[in-house]
Order: structure tokens, then sequence, then C-alpha cells
């Protein structure tokens, strides 16, 4: 029988095809995945001559499975070899399905059960198992086999997986299998676009003629022609030039394709397997990484917390040390918490999968999920970290891994633990690997539910973080108030420790709540009660000091002379003088110049008027039109300037840039 007439998965080559998601084979080594691959797609995926010559895969394979119209399915074929594991490890990103070959003239074998355990602790969840080789076997040999495989794949993800046999020789079995595997794509929905275009490197190498081409699986997003793009880390930036999906032109790719990027830019620095291409600026490198760690079935040997390990992630194999949270050793069964800290920083992301190998032996011990991946040197107390964690888990509990909602839970979840002030749409698409266009539309769902806040422009805070930030404020305020029998303060004593906006400062401020309080008055800010309180016990001394700077002008007293005048202590006098400034009835100039706020009023009108009208202002000519002395016109002029509505120019003064905003 003519093979190509056989298979109905080989692509012809008029088609451009429109991959709608990744599958993989998996098995030890020769057992007949490539041959499998081969009959399915007619490519050969051993392309090394040591893997043609050895027979057996070494690195990964890519080839397009036909399916109909312009729809195929891409298939990797990964390496069975247990020395091959690495590259095992990075063909599974991005994979959505998995194909288990066996041999019908070997069974089970080491590999087998490694790599079915990889493809389960890889968040790998659909796909059967294929039985190969069945021409060597007797048809009891076939039945029994079939049996055991069933046997074996109770309790995984496999457990109700179909078990197809077939014959790469004499095709026995294959129209059933391909018909069974049709069947399964077609009830698998394709891979969501949602994130930032992200794709771990698998294989560089360059063309004469195009430079440096990189191919890989993205994990997520889409890339187009003339993108600009970098690989993590390293900040190696450059634009795609051309892009193909298994040999063929195309103006984009997506996540779940297998991508050649043809980016000449990289000739000068070359990128290598285990970075990963990403937008500009997203994806910041870390070395600690924060982890919900699951032991493999079956975890037998001893681990000891903080022993050296092969961090698994994307298609980078890495060196760091496993320490366990609230644990001192792992067993099977139980999912528990994890922090790896690498020897050098890696591009990865909370929710990438990940393998933890041991260095010696070198077995699976575990995988899972990156939860967080910290940006802090330090590592976090370990009952707070703990905590955190698990809140993180709950708070994602019951969410299908690519929805609607999932995505506007991570937005929601930014903004309450990410970030204890408000941030920007650029910051959380950035925070969150998401285009901005999906942050916005998460926001409006959140802005309409009210769990999120709008402050000024293009600023988001979460509600509870928000009434936490008022709690924290009104807090401040009243152990101002208790501190000191002073009526007002500096606003800089207030805000210390505290790096909130200016926006959300001032929506803060706004709310009843702080109202009650304080007042802001410049760069100052006044204590309510207090105020009130003295207003109420020195209104006759307040009416006193007020009529005296309303009478005399330009002429206005020192407030040791006042104080004399008025039989008072000088720091009663202070304090009522300072009250009266924060009432925005007196202006202080300096330490012993005041004047009434409507004198103050006049003179900083004929200041900005006569600049108008002649460009400049001399300080000489200024104190003819305030008919006063020197003394009172310098300073008001340099307190015009020290609040930014003047600027000096040797002894001339003009209007600064933005006075308008400055004027008392």
């Amino acid at each position: 029988m003519d093979k190509k007439t056989l298979s109905p998965g080989f692509l012809k080559p008029s088609v451009n095809p429109e991959v709608v998601m990744m599958l993989c084979t998996a098995g030890h080594v020769d057992h007949g995945k490539t041959a499998l691959v081969n009959l399915l797609t007619g490519c050969n995926t051993d392309r090394l001559k040591i893997e043609q010559e050895r027979g057996m895969t070494i690195e990964l394979g890519f080839a397009p499975c036909f399916l109909g119209g312009n729809l195929c399915a891409g298939i990797v074929d990964v390496p069975g070899h247990e020395k091959f594991i690495k590259n095992m490890v990075a063909g599974v990103s991005g994979i959505q399905m998995t194909i288990l070959v066996i041999a019908a003239d070997d069974g089970i074998m080491p590999q087998t059960v490694e790599h079915l355990q990889i493809m389960e602790l890889l968040g790998v969840r659909r796909g059967m198992a294929v039985l190969t080789k069945i021409d060597l076997v007797s048809p009891e040999q076939v039945k029994r086999r079939q049996t055991e495989i069933a046997e074996f794949l109770k309790g995984t993800f496999l457990q109700d997986a179909p078990i197809c046999p077939v014959s790469s020789v004499t095709y026995e079995g294959y129209v059933s299998f391909y018909q069974t595997l049709i069947a399964m794509i077609q009830k698998i929905s394709m891979v969501k676009r949602r994130g930032i275009f992200r794709m771990p490197i698998e294989r560089v190498f360059v063309r004469s003629g195009f430079g440096v081409i990189v191919s890989g699986i993205p994990v997520d997003g889409a890339i187009r022609v003339g993108d600009e793009i970098e690989a993590s880390p390293g900040n190696i930036k450059g634009r795609v030039r051309g892009i193909q999906r298994f040999l063929r032109d195309s103006e984009e790719g997506y996540a779940g394709q297998c991508l050649a990027l043809n980016i000449p830019d990289f000739s000068r620095h070359t990128p290598a397997r285990g970075q990963v291409i990403c937008r500009p600026g997203y994806l910041v490198p870390s070395s600690i990484f924060h982890l919900q760690i699951i032991p493999v079935p079956g975890f037998e040997h001893s681990f000891k917390n903080s022993e050296e390990i092969k961090f698994h992630t994307g298609t980078g194999e890495h060196t760091g040390k496993l320490y366990l949270l609230g644990e001192e050793e792992l067993s099977e069964g139980r999912a528990r918490f994890g922090t790896v800290v690498l020897r050098e920083p890696i591009a990865a992301a909370a929710g990438d999968r990940f393998i933890i190998r041991r260095s010696s032996p070198a077995i699976t011990i575990a995988g899972g999920e990156i939860l967080v991946a910290s940006r802090e040197q330090k590592r976090p107390r370990k009952t707070l970290l703990i905590e955190g964690l698990k809140h993180r888990i709950s708070f994602f509990a019951g969410c299908a891994v690519d929805s609607d909602e999932t995505q506007t839970r991570r937005v929601e979840f930014f903004l309450l633990t990410d970030k204890k002030d408000a941030s920007s749409l650029s910051e959380i698409s950035t925070g969150l690997l998401l285009p901005e266009e999906n942050v916005r539309e998460s926001l409006k769902s959140l802005l309409t539910s009210e769990k999120v806040m709008e402050i000024g422009t293009d600023l988001f805070i979460h509600r509870k973080i928000y009434l936490n930030c008022v709690e924290e404020l009104a807090r401040r305020a009243e152990q101002a108030g208790s501190a000191s029998d002073a009526i007002s303060f500096k606003d800089g004593e207030l805000r210390k420790g505290l790096s909130w906006r200016e926006p959300l400062w001032q929506k803060i401020e706004r709310e009843p709540e702080i109202m009650r309080l304080i007042e802001r008055r410049g760069n100052q800010y006044i204590l309510q009660e207090k105020s009130a309180k003295l207003r109420d016990a020195e209104s006759k001394p307040l009416s006193q000091i007020l009529q005296i700077y309303e009478e005399t002008g330009f002429e206005s007293p020192r407030p040791d002379i006042l104080s004399e005048r008025l039989s008072l202590p000088l720091a009663k006098v202070e304090k009522l003088i300072e009250h009266l400034c924060h009432e925005k009835k007196l202006v202080r100039l300096d330490r012993k110049v005041i004047l009434s706020y409507h004198h103050f009023n006049y003179a900083q009108n004929e200041v900005i008027r006569i600049i108008k009208e002649k460009g400049v202002l001399n300080s000489g000519d200024f104190k003819n039109v305030i008919r006063s002395s020197r003394k009172y016109a310098l300073a008001i002029l340099d307190y015009l300037d020290s609040i930014g509505v003047t600027m000096r120019i040797g002894s001339d003064r003009k209007l600064a840039p933005d006075y308008v905003k400055r004027i008392l």
C-alpha cells in the first residue's frame, strides 16, 4: 500500500496551514515515535546526521499534520533517551496534547514512566496511548500489552484515554488511530492569544543571505513581520524580518504554533537556547521564583532542603537550589510551596510550568507552577510568603486557565497585592504580560462592579487598597494631632514613608473622613479640631491681631512688637498668627514680615500687571508702587520667587513659566 495514499495527514504543498494546536510524542527510546510521526505526516523529524546514524532523536523535531481544509496540528517529536530529557522538557512547552508511544515488544520502560510524569507535571491534560511495532508480536501479545497499559495509566490524566495499536511497517491499525486522533483534536479549543508574545528559543542558526533565525513554540501572544522584539535575559533587541510556520512564509504567528523568526539584528549578539523572545520591556529576568511544587508519583527518594537541583522551564536548563517552605522534605501525594534560587537570572513568569531534576543521580523529582517571579533580592519572611502564596491559589480557584474571568482576576489580583498605590494602564500591562487592550477590557468590568476605582486619568486602584490608604492617613493625622500642641505641620511629616502618587493624595485628602481631621494649605496640613478650638477660645485676640495687620498695611509690626502691644506672650502671639495664616487671612513672608492677605494679594497682582506690561519689574521701583520701604518690597518679591510666581534675573523679576498655577 502507498503510504501517501494511506495517510491523509500529509500536508499538501499548496496549503499555507493555520495551526490549531500543538501536540507531542512521548515515550522510551526506540519505541517508534519518529516512525509514527513520519507515517502520520510524511516528515522525518530526525534532521541531524547523528540522529539518523544512531536511530534516535536527540534534538526536537517538528512536523505538521494535515486535518483538512487549511487546518493542521503541529507535532513535536521529543527525544526518548534518558540523557536527552532536558530536550524533551523543552519540547513540551506550549503543548496541549500528547501521544504516549509504547512498543509492543518492550512494553512499559523507564522513560515511558518518566515522560508520563513530566507531561502530568507540566500541565498536559489530554492525550492518547499508541502501541507501536505490533507487527513484531502476536495478536495475543498485543491484547496483553493493551491491558498492561490500561492498568499503568490508572490514576493519571490518560486513565480514560484510547489505546491504539499501530504498525508503522504494515500500516495495520493506522486508519483507526488517525480517525481517533482527529476526533480528539477537534474537541480541543484553539490556543488563546491573550498575552504578550513570548517564545522560548529552541534552536538558533544562521542562514546565508538571511542572518540569524530562531525557532520555537510561542507560549503566548502573537507576532507579525516588522515587530520589535528582544531576547531575554540579555536585552538583545531586533526586528522581525520574516516568519515561517512549518517552512511556509507567513506575515504572522501565534501561540501554540511552531515558528521560525528571521531576525538579522541578532547577528551582532546571537541569542541562545534557553532565552526567550518577547516584546521589549515586558519580561524582567529574575533568579528567585516562588513555586507550587508537586512531587512525582511514587517519589521515594530523600531530598535535603537547599539541595542543588536542575530547574527546567521553557527550553532552558538552569542550576540552582530549592528551599522548601514550612517543610524539610519532599513526599509523594501532596503539593507544597518552595523557593528556587538560581545561579543566573532567567526570563520566566508567573503561570509558567517547570520540572525539577536532581543533579545526581539525574532523576525527575518534582514539577509544578511558578506562582511569583520575584524582583526582590531578599526573600520575604517565610510565614508571610506562605500566607501570600495560599491567598494567590485560593483567589484563582475554580477559574479556567485561559478565560475572560481568569484575565480579569489577574488584573484584580495585581491591584490587590503587587502594588499598594494606584497603577497606570501600562504598569498593569507590563506587570501581567498582557496587551493594554486586554487590560482595559478587564478594568472596564472591574470598574463596573466597583471593585476598582479610577484615580485621575489612567490611574487605577483596588477599592480595598484605597480604603486602607484612607484609614492610614486618618491614623497618621490623629497621631499627629495628639503628638503636640501645634495646630499645623508640614506635609512631609505626614507623608513620610508613603510613596502614593499625587492624584491619589489629592483624592484621599478630599474624603469626608480626612477633611474632618486635616485640611491641606500649601505645603502644610491644618489640624481641624485644634484650629476650631483655638478659634473659639481666642476669638478676641484673633480679631485684634487681624485688625492691626489690616490697618498697618505695608508697615506691619513684627510679632515681638505685637506681643508687647497686646500684652500677650510671644509664643501665644506666634500661635495665633500661624492660625490666621492657615485661615488665609494673613501671609507670612519671613520670620519678621507678615501682611494681611488683602494687602499681599494687592501686591501680587501689581507685580504680575507690571511685568506683563513692561516685561520685567525692577525691585528698586517696586517699593514706590506699594508706597513702602525697601524691606517690605524685597520681602514680597523674595516670597513670590519662593512660591514660583516670579523668577529673579539680577535686580529684575520676570514671571515664571507656570506662574498661574503658583499664584497664592
